[in-house]
């Protein structure tokens, strides 16, 4: 491991940065996930489940989503400004997904019309599915490369965005959060939605495995670089061993029916995929393509020393309550789910 990601602020930035990005993928993933599955049922009843299993958790899940926002504009203000006016318009899709996901939550029953409730069902699969893929697609841009000057000016459209390598990772996205979300249905779910969760499980897990052979292969051609750092830092390879991990142990598990332990699997799984991409583009956060000169580094991207210390304070306050509030949450509403006693 690099000393100066432990001894630096900016190091200590980056390894919150990876938090954050790892909070988000746990928590908001496996609704992502669940939601996809949501228009491959057609009983109006196992829909009900679907919804039922994120109800009381998904808006708090979406607590991290906003806290690495903030924290990328306070501790890499420069990286915020690119990317937020580059991928603008992927944001903006992003952005109306989720309201979207929301407002089917509150509206989806409000009248028992079959076309209202199917219309309501699309408007939530699409507010699932289309953040599930573009987050993974933006991740890929930042750390393969967009055409960003020396101010961090994006010189590009929202297609330049949609080349393959992103958008294999955008698929690998999806793959993991549909995996995590059919462990969580698993530990909620029974009948039909339960034997949904677990044929989703199998598909996602070869789904998951096919789409990262094939990502690897095309950077192996494409950006041979992202490599570099695992030959230089050995320990880096934790990541990779951790979705090896998961995935045979998301695979043990579902096979031999402990179904409840299928989600420590996916858990592994999902924080392996994060810190492998993280590793692979540290000190970069957002690499350039018109000159490597221009990419957008900790280093060079970063707040001033006293904002960065102000908000390791707060960070330090504050996230262990965030951790407690939601731990008790999870607690409160653990066991199973059905559609009886739904959502409001």
């Amino acid at each position: 491991m690099p000393v100066e990601m432990f001894t630096t602020l900016e190091g200590i930035w980056f390894l919150l940065a990876g938090v954050f990005l790892v909070g988000y993928a746990l928590t908001d993933g496996f609704d992502l996930g669940s939601g996809i599955l949501t228009i491959f049922t057609k009983k109006d009843e196992n829909r009900k489940v679907l919804y039922n299993a994120v109800a009381p958790v998904w808006d708090g899940n979406e607590v991290w989503l906003i806290a690495g926002g903030g924290m990328l504009f306070a501790a890499f203000p420069i990286v915020y400004a690119a990317s937020f006016s580059g991928f603008y318009l992927a944001i903006l899709i992003v952005l109306w997904a989720l309201i979207g996901r929301a407002v089917a939550f509150e509206y989806r029953n409000k009248k028992e019309s079959p076309v209202w409730r199917k219309s309501w069902d699309w408007i939530y699969w699409l507010g699932n599915i289309v953040p599930a893929f573009l987050f993974g697609v933006a991740v890929g841009n930042a750390v393969i490369g967009v055409p960003i000057d020396q101010q961090g000016v994006y010189h590009g459209s929202f297609f330049t965005l949609l080349r393959p390598a992103p958008v294999l990772m955008g698929v690998v996205s999806v793959f993991m959060f549909l995996m995590h979300g059919s462990a969580y249905l698993l530990r909620k779910t029974e009948g039909e939605v339960f034997n949904l969760a677990k044929r989703s499980a199998y598909i996602s897990l070869f789904g998951y495995v096919a789409a990262l052979v094939l990502t690897d292969f095309l950077l192996v051609l494409t950006a041979p670089f992202l490599y570099e750092n695992y030959f230089k830092y050995p320990l880096f390879w934790i990541a990779p061993l951790m979705i090896f991990t998961g995935l045979i142990l998301f695979f043990r598990f579902l096979t031999s029916g402990k179904f409840n332990k299928v989600i420590i699997g996916s858990t592994l799984t999902t924080i392996g995929t994060v810190l492998t991409i993280a590793f692979a583009s540290y000190p970069v956060l957002m690499r350039s393509t018109i000159n490597p000169e221009f990419n957008l580094t900790i280093w060079n991207s970063a707040s001033s020393h006293i904002t960065l210390t102000v908000m390791l304070v707060v960070t330090v306050l504050l996230m262990p309550i965030v951790i407690f509030y939601t731990a008790y949450v999870y607690r409160v509403f653990k066991g199973k789910v059905s559609a009886e006693g739904g959502y409001h």
